[in-house]
């Protein structure tokens, strides 16, 4: 809309002429820079959609945390014998410790929530986590990712990875975050457990 300004029955044709040369100009710009801002929207767009955050393997596709962590000066026994130890202290536990002469492998559970748009979702996640130790090293992985409940002593769950696609896909990340800090946190205290046999020190509050 032109601005106008009166002067008893006149309009001020300069003030017309202005506006007319601002539109033109700032029309200019946008189409100059046109070819520059449709492909980066349509980037922008895409690395949004496809963003996630939880670690995928990427011969089969699931959900896991698995890597090789050095261990200097500790034998494979050590390694283990630590590894059960940080299982015990770190989880609750709801499943016996299952092991071998080098490796040990417990059943865990984690309870979070998230909001999806004004509703909040309690879920409980399940996955398997196997620590296998040789000398001055060993090797973690969090595995088989799954949601549900123990229904008469039975869990029954789904695949996380079925249980995310469910929802739209700009409300996956939310159920992903959570998941993906408690993994790299766990990592994390096992790392420090294994080179200090004990749990981190938690930080304080201020």
């Amino acid at each position: 809309m032109i601005n106008k300004i009166n002067f008893g029955n006149f309009v001020d044709l300069r003030l017309i002429e202005i506006h007319y040369f601002m539109v033109y100009f700032f029309i200019k710009i946008i189409m100059k820079k046109r070819k520059i801002i449709i492909p980066l929207i349509l980037f922008l767009s895409f690395y949004v959609g496809q963003a996630q955050l939880i670690m995928i393997d990427s011969e089969t596709g699931e959900y896991r945390y698995e890597e090789v962590a050095r261990a200097e000066g500790l034998s494979s026994s050590e390694i283990q014998t630590r590894a059960k130890s940080w299982l015990t202290n770190y989880y609750t536990q709801i499943d016996s410790i299952i092991s071998d002469s080098t490796s040990v492998k417990q059943l865990n559970t984690f309870h979070f929530k998230w909001k999806l748009i004004t509703k909040t979702i309690d879920v409980d996640l399940f996955f398997d986590v196997s620590i296998k130790a040789k000398d001055n090293r060993y090797k973690y992985d969090f595995s088989n990712f799954r949601v549900g409940k123990y229904v008469k002593g039975d869990l029954q769950a789904i695949d996380l990875k079925a249980y995310i696609e469910r929802f739209p896909s700009e409300y996956q990340i939310l159920v992903e975050e959570p998941i993906d800090t408690e993994m790299t946190k766990a990592i994390s205290s096992l790392s420090y457990y294994i080179a200090n046999n004990k749990l981190e020190p938690e930080e304080e509050d201020w």
